[in-house]
C-alpha cells in the first residue's frame, strides 16, 4: 500500500489508544497534524492546520460527541473515519446520518486502520469525480442556455430542470429587481413532478397562500437583498418572524430550509434567486460556492434577457409553447426515462433525483429498501441511462447462488476445477465486463464470498476457480439488498470494510406507505398494463376503492398492489373497480407487541404469490399455457410458471390443458 502524505487529526479521549493510532499512522507515512480530547480541542487544531483527514471517536469522556463536529468536517470538506467501541444500531444508525466515509471498530488490528483509510479515500475522491463531472456539464448547459436564439421566457422556462441537478428545490423564485420606483418582476416555480413545474405569477402565487395587498409593505428584509446566503432547519425558521409572506409561503409548501443567490447587473437592478427546499438539510456551502463560481455568467444570462423581459402569462397558452393552465409540462419524458417507475411524491422524486445525478458516471451505488419496493427497477433505469447502455445488464441474485457454487457463479472456472466440472465456465463479472453488473441481495452473500468481492471491487480482477490466472474487467457495480447492513455489519454477517466499499452512492428506496399519494397513479398503470396484456376494455377505479388502497400497510409495497390490482381486474366483470380486497390483517391495527397469534395471520411472499397463481388459475378454468392462459396473464414463460406451481405446492388439478 502506497502511503500517502496526508494531514490527520485524530479525535479520541483515551490517551493510549489515541497514541497508538499516532504510531500506526506515522509509521505508515501518513502526518499527524494533532490529537484533542474534545470536539471543542478539534475545532481549534481544524481552523489552525486544516487537516486532510480525521479520525474522530464517537463518545467522548467530557460528554461531546464526535458525531457533532460532523458538519463541520463536512462543510470544509474535510473526510472522516469514526473510530468506536459501541457498534449497536442506534449508533450505527446516528453516524450513518452523518455520512461518514468509513467507520472502525475497536479494538482494530493495524492492517484494517490503513484499508479503511485506503477505501475512505477512494470513495471521496470518486465523489469528488462524480461533482467534477456534473459541474462541467451543468457549465456547458447554461452556456448553451445563454447563446440560444430563443426568446427570453423560453430561457427562464428552462432555469428550474437546470437548477434542479445541482440544487434541488420544492419552490424557486427569480425575482427580477427593478431600480428606483419601478416594479419588480417575479416568477414563482412549484416543483410538482419530475422535470414538472407549475408557474406562478406574485397575484397567483399569493392567492394561494392567502397573502394580502395590504400586506405587501412588510414583504421582504432589505438587507438580504444583495446577499448570499442559505439557512436550514432552526435558522430558516427563526428567519420566518421577520417575513409574514415568507411564513406564510412555507406553511404553504412545507419549507424548511433556503439558499439565496444575488446577480447584480450592471444596467438595472439586481436579479434574485431563491431556492426552497421542504428538507430540513436542503442547502450547503458546496452549492452555494458554485452559484458564486458562476456569477459572471448568469448575469450574461439575465442581461439578455432583460432586453426583451419574460412575460408570465396571463391566459392559457397552448401546450406546444411548453405552459398549459400556468404549468411547465415536462412532456412525459420522466416517464420514459424512469420505464416503470410511477409516482411524483417528494419521497420518489428524491430517488429520481440520485437516478439522475449517478447514472451517467461510474460510481459504484448501493440501492437499499424493503421487498418489493422496486429496486430492480432502480437498478434497470441506472444501466439505461449510463454510457454502457449497450450493452446488456446482468443481473445476479445473491440469495439463489448455491453455497457450494457462489465463487464460480461469480467469477467462472476452468474445466475440472471440481466434481462436477465437466467445461469451462464464465462467471458473472467476467459476462458483465464494459458493462453493468447488477448484485441484487447483496446482504445474501456468504462471508467467504465477500472478501473475494471486496478484491474485485478494489482492483477490478481475479481469478477462476481452479485457474492462477488474473482476469482483469471494467465493469460498473450496483448492489442491492432489503437488509439494514449497519446491523449486519454490528452482528458479524457484513464485513465492515466491504459495506462502506459498497455505499459509495447510496439510493433509499422509499416504502408505499411513504408515498401513498403516489397510489392513484400507480392504479392507473397497472389497470392500464393488464387490462391491455388481458385484452379487455380499460378499468376506471372509484374514489371508495382507491381511499381503501391509501388507507391500507402496503408490506409487500409495489409487488404486493401490483398483484391486488391485477386480482381486481379478473375478479371484476365491468369497467369500474368499485371495491378491493385487501387482506384482513393490517400492519397499523398491530399493537407494538402483537400477539404470536395476530402475527400469525400475517402472510409470507411465498403464500400470497402461491394465492394469486390460484386465482388466476381459477379464473382461466385452470388452463395453464396458451393464448389467455395463466403464464400469458401472469408474464411469465408456461415452463416457469410450472416450476412454480411444483415449488408452491399448488397441485396439477388445477391444470386442464392436456
Amino acid at each position: 500500500m502506497t502511503a500517502m502524505k496526508e494531514n490527520i487529526l485524530i479525535v479520541e479521549d483515551e490517551f493510549i489508544v489515541a497514541n497508538d493510532l499516532r504510531l500506526k499512522l506515522a509509521k505508515a507515512g501518513y502526518q499527524i497534524c494533532g490529537i484533542a480530547p474534545s470536539v471543542e480541542e478539534a475545532k481549534k487544531i481544524i481552523e489552525k492546520s486544516l487537516p486532510t483527514w480525521v479520525l474522530l471517536d464517537i463518545f467522548l469522556q467530557d460528554g461531546s460527541m464526535g458525531t457533532d463536529l460532523a458538519p463541520i468536517l463536512t462543510e470544509k470538506n474535510i473526510g472522516f473515519i469514526y473510530i468506536s467501541a459501541n457498534t449497536n444500531q442506534s449508533v450505527l444508525e446516528s453516524a450513518k446520518a452523518t455520512q461518514p466515509y468509513g467507520f472502525l471498530v475497536k479494538p482494530f488490528r493495524e492492517k484494517d486502520l490503513l484499508i479503511m483509510l485506503d477505501i475512505a479515500r477512494q470513495k471521496h475522491q470518486s465523489n469528488l469525480d462524480l461533482f467534477a463531472q456534473r459541474e462541467l456539464i451543468w457549465k456547458k448547459q447554461l452556456e448553451v442556455i445563454i447563446i440560444s436564439e430563443t426568446e427570453a421566457n423560453n430561457k427562464i422556462i428552462q432555469l428550474p430542470g437546470f437548477f434542479q441537478s445541482f440544487i434541488p428545490f420544492d419552490f424557486m423564485r427569480i425575482c427580477f429587481r427593478a431600480k428606483g420606483n419601478s416594479k419588480s418582476k417575479s416568477h414563482n416555480f412549484i416543483r410538482t413532478g419530475f422535470d414538472e413545474y407549475e408557474l406562478l405569477d406574485d397575484r397567483e402565487l399569493h392567492s394561494r397562500i392567502s397573502f394580502s395587498t395590504s400586506e405587501s409593505g412588510i414583504r421582504i428584509r432589505d438587507a438580504q437583498h444583495d446577499s448570499n446566503f442559505y439557512l436550514n432547519e432552526i435558522n430558516f425558521k427563526r428567519s420566518l418572524m421577520d417575513d409574514i409572506w415568507e411564513k406564510r409561503l412555507s406553511s404553504s409548501y412545507n419549507l424548511n430550509s433556503k439558499l439565496n443567490f444575488h446577480v447584480p447587473i450592471e444596467k438595472s437592478g439586481p436579479v434574485e434567486i431563491s431556492f426552497y427546499s421542504k428538507r430540513p438539510d436542503g442547502y450547503s456551502k458546496t452549492q452555494l460556492s458554485l452559484l458564486e463560481r458562476t456569477k459572471s455568467s448568469f448575469a450574461q444570462l439575465f442581461e439578455k434577457t432583460l432586453i426583451s423581459p419574460p412575460v408570465v402569462p396571463a391566459v392559457r397558452q397552448s401546450q406546444t409553447a411548453g405552459i398549459v393552465s400556468g404549468q411547465i409540462m415536462s412532456g412525459h419524458t420522466g416517464i420514459k426515462k424512469f420505464d416503470g417507475i410511477i409516482g411524483k411524491s417528494p419521497a420518489l422524486l428524491e430517488v429520481l433525483d440520485k437516478i439522475e445525478i449517478v447514472a451517467p458516471s461510474g460510481t459504484l451505488v448501493l440501492i437499499t429498501g424493503e421487498s418489493g419496493t422496486g429496486k430492480e427497477r432502480v437498478a434497470q433505469c441506472i444501466h439505461k441511462l449510463s454510457p454502457r447502455k449497450n450493452k446488456p445488464l446482468i443481473i445476479v441474485n445473491c440469495a439463489a447462488l448455491p453455497l457450494d457454487l457462489v465463487e464460480s457463479e461469480l467469477f467462472g472456472h476452468e474445466k475440472g476445477a471440481f466434481t462436477g466440472a465437466f467445461e469451462k465456465r464464465i462467471g458473472k463479472f467476467e459476462q458483465a465486463d464494459g458493462s453493468t453488473i447488477f448484485l441484487d441481495e447483496i446482504g445474501e452473500l456468504p462471508l467467504s464470498a465477500q472478501v473475494k468481492l471486496l478484491r474485485v471491487l478494489q482492483e477490478m480482477e481475479f481469478e477462476r476457480v481452479g485457474s492462477s490466472k488474473t482476469t482483469k474487467i471494467n465493469v460498473r457495480v450496483l448492489a442491492a439488498t432489503n437488509r439494514n447492513l449497519e446491523k449486519e455489519v454490528s452482528e458479524g454477517r457484513f464485513r465492515l470494510d466491504l459495506y462502506y466499499r459498497l455505499n459509495v452512492f447510496p439510493i433509499e428506496v422509499p416504502p408505499l406507505r411513504k408515498r401513498l399519494q403516489d397510489i392513484p397513479l400507480l392504479a392507473e398503470y397497472f389497470m392500464q398494463k393488464f387490462t391491455e396484456r388481458m385484452g379487455r376494455q380499460k378499468h376506471n377505479i372509484s374514489k371508495d376503492a382507491l381511499d381503501s388502497l391509501q388507507s391500507y400497510d402496503w408490506p409487500g409495497n409495489i409487488r404486493e398492489m401490483e398483484h391486488l390490482i391485477e386480482r381486481s381486474i379478473l375478479d371484476n366483470s365491468g369497467t369500474e373497480i368499485t371495491s378491493i380486497r385487501l387482506p384482513a390483517v393490517r400492519l397499523n391495527s398491530l399493537p407494538i407487541d402483537p400477539p404470536a397469534l395476530k402475527i400469525s395471520k400475517l402472510k409470507t411472499l411465498d403464500e400470497n404469490e402461491a394465492e394469486h397463481i390460484i386465482h388466476v388459475l381459477k379464473a382461466v378454468q385452470g388452463r395453464v399455457a396458451g393464448a389467455g392462459g395463466a403464464a400469458e396473464i401472469l408474464g411469465l414463460p408456461a415452463g416457469t410458471l410450472y416450476s412454480r406451481m411444483k415449488k408452491l405446492g399448488i397441485k396439477k388439478e388445477f391444470d386442464t390443458d392436456n
